[in-house]
C-alpha cells in the first residue's frame, strides 16, 4: 500500500513557522514590558528616595539652588516616569495585537491539523479495507485450487 500523503502538509508547516514566529515576537513584547515596568518601579524609587532627601535637606536648610536643582531633577525622573508609562501602555496594546494574531494563527494551524488527522483516519480505514479485500481474495484463490485438485 502506498505512503500516507497530505496534500496540504507544505501549508501546514508554513501555519506552524507563522505561530512559532507570532509565539517569539509575543514573547519578546512580555520580556519589554517586564523591562519596562523595571524602569518604572526605578524610577519611582529614586523619585521617593530624592523627595525624602529634598524634604530633609528642606528641614535642615538649604540654598535656593540647591531647591531649584532638586526639583528639576524631581521634575525630570516624573517627566521619565511618564514616559516609560506610556511606551508601556503602547507595550501591553502590542501584546494584546499580538495575542490575537497567536490564537488567529493556532486556529488556522489547529484546524489544518485536524482536516490531516481525519484524512489519516480515511487512510487507515481504507487501507484496512484493501487488506480485508486482499485477505479475502487470497483465502477464496486458495479454496478454488484446493476445490480443483480434489476434483482432478
Amino acid at each position: 500500500m502506498k505512503k500516507f500523503y497530505f496534500p496540504l502538509h507544505t501549508v501546514l508547516n508554513y501555519k506552524q513557522q507563522v505561530l512559532d514566529n507570532l509565539r517569539n515576537e509575543q514573547a519578546q513584547i512580555i520580556s519589554d514590558i517586564v523591562k519596562a515596568e523595571k524602569r518604572i518601579d526605578d524610577l519611582q524609587n529614586q523619585d521617593r528616595s530624592w523627595a525624602a532627601e529634598l524634604h530633609e535637606k528642606r528641614q535642615r536648610g538649604m540654598t535656593v539652588l540647591e531647591m531649584g536643582t532638586y526639583e528639576k531633577y524631581l521634575y525630570n525622573l516624573r517627566v521619565r516616569e511618564k514616559l516609560e508609562k506610556e511606551a508601556l501602555s503602547q507595550l501591553e496594546e502590542r501584546k494584546e495585537e499580538k495575542r490575537k494574531q497567536v490564537v488567529a494563527a493556532k486556529t488556522e494551524t489547529a484546524s489544518i491539523e485536524l482536516l490531516k488527522e481525519k484524512k489519516l483516519a480515511q487512510y487507515e480505514y481504507q487501507a484496512q479495507k484493501n487488506e480485508e479485500i486482499f485477505i479475502e481474495e487470497f483465502v477464496s484463490n486458495v479454496r478454488s485450487k484446493s476445490l480443483q485438485e480434489q476434483n482432478a
